[in-house]
């Protein structure tokens, strides 16, 4: 809308220029009023359409928010169910070890109760055996000392054996992964040597190349200073060549004036007589050509009259389709207002449940985190006891892991350092490219600068012979390309640094190759040495283990035989107790879940009751919040209304004081041109006024010499031709006035008439009609007969010499006063006038020159006839 404001108002200014500034000024003032009430009501509505985006947003985002929550707590809860049966497990194991310990201690005490019983048998017996004890004391202290050591050297050989086995398996490994590395190493030292081929061509096509942009940039540069060195000959040439020029310019000046002059004495004098009724038809077409101009001029002010108003009646339809539309955006404004209010309400309505479901949500997740919490307390003291158990076996497992780890640490040891090895090939294959791009970039850029500078000398060639002021700007762009072509070269030994980095890190690289190929050879001699010790040491342990063995099967069988009794015994006793235990907790179990069932009932209803009253609340603080909302609502939209009618006002104002200033400038504009056109058309009146003064004052000497000329005629004998001629003065005069604007008679017909549409249509009309009254010119004939001697007058350095000749018949003029025509006095344009004065004014003629023609001439015979 605010485009089509500004459309309206610049065709309004267009139309005021063309037809005044008077026309349309209250249409104009309203126009422009009108874009400015759209665009704040489209502000306002601008504004109103964002904060309903903005609530949209928010209430989208919080309805994220409590998805997220809802999910959340499913998950919480999914978790507390998930506690809740491990907890359940936990209960239930614990009752099962409870058991266990409960049927362990009955055992213990009834294994007391037997080891009592067996302590009397036994001192009875230690009395009759202690002297036997001596003996099979001894005895049996070698064969535990036997016994310790083998069992000892058992489980040493079977950690050996493990440990054997463990190392074989890694052996095997390391062996792969050394097989490997080693095919990885060859690639990659392959690969190095193929990159180190290619940087090397790559350098040695860089260096080329760098070496070709050199020459390059000092051709260019040898061709610059030859262009500056040939700018500045150039320049003083031009120098020269211009004083020459103006030298011979004036000179060339000179001469033509000289020339026009001569020219103008020579036309002057030989045609004259020829011109005049040439110029006679031409001032007549003239004439007419004028009459035509000014109908044709008559019928273009109708049209455009006619294209006003149609203009008009156009622009007063635009105006009322700006209306209509106007009042359509004020329809879409209000209903799109009212439905984004209702679902403003809407979304605020969901936005206040989903905080109260939220809010309840969280008091339920913090009775949950609550129980959870006391679960984990049980967990951990579950898991306290478990730990201490764990505790013990870890230790052991420690013990032997701290043995096989020194051996995997040698190992991780020699990966890393391939590992590290592999990392820097990495780095430097990246770097590698990292350099071949930028390599590329400058390639392109030196390209780039090629086409620039090839640029550059094509127009510095071409503006050098065109304008001096473009040699400062080439100047600079030489400056410009002189600083590129440096920061080339600091980045040609930025990459040529790179390059020697490159190939030192490339050097120690391979000297880090070769110490670790030290370091594995080092490592596989001493992996061969470890291998034949425990080959030995294995040997030695299977002979021992195979005579301990067979003594340890004895003894075990018979220690197998005495514990499959006793078990079967505490078997029996076990499970019938077992049976006792689990029907007592499982009574008690059920009566806790009585309780517990009870309890949660209780936190349940008290939580409801809760969750109601904070609803209460939250529906309190929510009506609060919307009567809030609506009065702050109000008083914006007062507000805006206020400073809509302020804003209405300034623009009217201001509309009204820039009409006014146009209208004012317009009118001293008018008034300025006007009074330049009165200056003018005045002062072209007064040179017509000046020469038709000297042209009466030329037809005053003809009469003068005509009467003179009767005088003398009337003297002689008549004779008996008698000759009908025109009469020439009258003609003579006009022709002289329209001699000097005859050449610019076909410029005033192709001229686009600006200065004649300046003048009002009515006095053009009243002058047509004038000279149109006037244009029919009638040259008198004669009817006089009269026979005399003819005279010949010729001219010679501005004096007459008369000469006398007889002749039957001559021609009497007729008094020039009673034919002399009244041609009408018109304003004529300022294009015709200025014809006038560039045309060549003649020089006024003497008595002599008035009778040049033969016929005409009287006094040609006569010698004595008067100046």
């Amino acid at each position: 809308m605010q485009k089509l404001g500004l459309a309206s108002s610049k065709s309004l200014d267009k139309f005021k220029s063309l037809y005044g500034p008077a026309s349309g000024t209250a249409k104009a003032s309203s126009f422009s009023s009108r874009p400015s009430t759209d665009s704040i009501s489209l502000g306002s509505f601008a504004n109103l359409k964002l904060t309903a985006e903005k609530l949209v947003k928010e209430q989208a985002s919080v309805k994220t928010d409590l998805e997220i929550a809802n999910t959340k707590l499913k998950k919480s809860l999914e978790h507390v169910h998930a506690l809740e049966e491990k907890l359940q497990n936990a209960f239930n194991e614990n009752a099962k070890l409870k058991v266990k310990q409960k049927e362990d201690e009955k055992l213990w005490k009834g294994l007391e109760s037997k080891f009592s019983s067996t302590k009397t048998l036994c001192d009875q017996l230690t009395e009759t055996l202690q002297q036997l004890s001596g003996l099979v004391q001894a005895a049996e202290k070698d064969k535990e000392m036997a016994e310790v050591k083998l069992s000892a050297s058992s489980e040493a050989v079977d950690c050996l054996n493990k440990h054997m086995d463990d190392l074989s398996l890694k052996l095997d490994s390391a062996e792969e992964t050394i097989r490997t590395r080693n095919k990885e190493i060859e690639e990659l030292k392959f690969e190095s040597v193929e990159k180190d081929k290619f940087h090397r061509d790559d350098q040695a096509r860089t260096a080329n190349v760098l070496k070709e942009k050199d020459n390059l940039i000092n051709n260019l540069d040898e061709t610059l200073a030859a262009s500056k060195m040939a700018s500045e000959s150039l320049n003083s040439k031009l120098g020269e060549v211009q004083l020459q020029l103006e030298v011979k310019e004036d000179e060339i000046n000179h001469h033509v004036t000289t020339e026009e002059k001569l020219k103008k004495e020579m036309g002057d004098l030989q045609l004259c007589n020829a011109e005049i009724t040439n110029k006679l038809d031409l001032s007549l077409q003239e004439i007419k050509n004028l009459d035509e101009l000014v109908q044709a001029l008559a019928a273009n002010v109708v049209g455009l009259d006619k294209e006003s108003l149609n203009f008009l009646s156009k622009f007063d339809e635009l105006n009322c389709l700006y209306d209509s539309c106007f009042h359509l955006v004020l329809q879409e404004r209000d209903a799109l207002s009212k439905y984004a209010q209702a679902q403003y309400d809407e979304l605020h309505n969901k936005f206040l449940s989903l905080r109260s479901e939220k809010d309840a949500i969280q008091l339920i997740n913090h009775q949950l985190n609550n129980k959870v919490t006391e679960l984990q307390e049980v967990l951990e003291s579950t898991a306290t006891r478990h730990a201490d158990n764990c505790r013990l076996a870890a230790e052991r497992i420690q013990c032997l892991e701290s043995e096989a780890q020194t051996l995997i640490l040698k190992k991780e040891e020699a990966e890393l350092s391939i590992s590290k090895l592999e990392e820097k090939v990495e780095i430097f294959s990246d770097s590698s490219t990292s350099l071949e791009n930028q390599m590329q970039a400058l390639l392109m850029k030196l390209s780039a600068s090629e086409n620039e500078s090839k640029e550059n000398s094509e127009r510095l060639q071409e503006e050098i012979s065109k304008k001096l002021e473009e040699i400062d700007s080439l100047k600079k762009e030489v400056v410009k390309l002189e600083q590129h072509a440096d920061f080339l070269e600091k980045q040609v030994d930025q990459v040529k640094n790179v390059v020697e980095d490159k190939e030192q890190l490339i050097f120690q690289y391979k000297e880090r190759e070769k110490k670790m190929e030290d370091q594995i050879t080092e490592n596989q001699s001493s992996l061969a040495a470890i291998e034949s010790k425990l080959l030995e040491a294995k040997k030695q342990y299977d002979l021992m283990v195979e005579s301990k063995q067979s003594e340890l099967s004895r003894h075990l069988k018979e220690i197998s035989q005495r514990n499959d009794q006793a078990i079967n015994d505490i078997k029996r006793r076990y499970e019938l107790e077992k049976m006792e235990i689990f029907n007592l907790e499982k009574e008690k179990a059920d009566k806790a879940i009585a309780e517990i069932e009870g309890r949660c009932d209780q936190k349940l209803s008290e939580c409801k009751e809760e969750s109601r009253q904070q609803f209460v609340h939250i529906q309190e603080e929510h009506t609060a919040l919307v009567s809030q909302i609506q009065e702050e609502h109000n008083k914006k939209q007062l507000d805006l209304i206020t400073e809509h009618d302020e804003k209405l006002k300034h623009v009217q104002l201001q509309a009204e004081n820039e009409l006014r200033e146009k209208t004012l400038f317009l009118r001293n504009e008018h008034e300025a041109q006007m009074k330049s056109l009165r200056l003018e058309i005045e002062d072209e009146c007064q040179k017509l006024q000046e020469e038709l003064h000297i042209q009466k004052s030329k037809e005053d000497r003809q009469r003068a010499l005509l009467q003179l000329q009767w005088k003398v005629m009337s003297d002689k004998p008549k004779d008996d031709q008698e000759v009908n001629s025109k009469q020439v003065y009258p003609a003579s005069s006009i022709k002289r006035r329209s001699s000097r604007g005859g050449q610019h008679s076909q410029q005033a017909l192709e001229s686009p008439f600006l200065e004649v549409t300046q003048t009002p249509v009515s006095k053009l009309l009243q002058k047509v009609e004038n000279a149109k009254a006037g244009s029919t010119m009638s040259i008198p004939k004669h009817h006089r007969k009269v026979t005399h001697r003819e005279y010949e007058v010729e001219t010679s350095n501005g004096r007459t010499v008369t000469k006398r000749r007889k002749t039957r018949s001559t021609v009497m003029f007729e008094d020039p006063i009673k034919h002399k025509i009244k041609t009408p006095k018109a304003n004529m344009p300022g294009s015709f006038v200025k014809g006038t004065k560039g045309g060549g004014q003649t020089p006024p003629s003497n008595i002599g020159d008035l009778f040049s023609e033969g016929s005409l001439n009287p006094y040609a015979d006569d010698p004595y006839a008067f100046d």
